[in-house]
């Protein structure tokens, strides 16, 4: 037909993907048990002491429709603070301006962290509720950089 335009690898390869989980579990064997009895809602002392020593976390956001962001944010280890054993807080980087990560957490009020720590193969994975605090005596905790930040993420 002329003037047709063709598919894109994308819609060629999503027309046979895979559709639900009882097709995956048919390709991968069951999780290690260990790895079932590593979810926890609460920071332990070992998870407290991984991000203690984190310099670096990725931030994966997401707007109400669902389009999706993941952002580096880093600082001296420990530039993240555990307020308690399950809320953690995140001081806004200078970084770009753009804004991103705020605004999602804005619409949805959702996160999903992974915590590194360079040299290491251990990672940390936090999801949760997520709001913006602008409030004076947080941010006064949070200086990293010498200086408190203008918001900080609250997990």
């Amino acid at each position: 037909m002329a003037g047709a335009v063709a598919d894109s690898p994308f819609d060629l390869l999503r027309a046979d993907a895979l559709t639900s989980p009882d097709q995956l579990r048919e390709l991968y064997p069951n999780p290690n048990p260990n790895s079932l009895r590593k979810e926890t809602d609460r920071l332990t002392e070992e998870t407290r002491a991984l991000i203690g020593c984190s310099s670096l976390v990725f931030i994966g956001s997401a707007d109400r429709e669902g389009r999706a962001d993941v952002t580096p944010r880093g600082g001296p280890a420990g530039f993240v603070s555990v307020l308690d054993e399950q809320t953690l807080v995140i001081p806004d980087a200078t970084g770009n301006k753009r804004l991103d990560t705020l605004h999602n957490v804005l619409e949805t009020g959702r996160l999903g962290l992974l915590f590194l720590v360079p040299g290491r193969p251990t990672t940390l994975r936090i999801n949760g509720r997520a709001c913006v605090s602008a409030r004076p005596e947080l941010l006064a905790r949070l200086t990293p950089v010498g200086k408190p930040p203008v918001t900080a993420l609250v997990v």
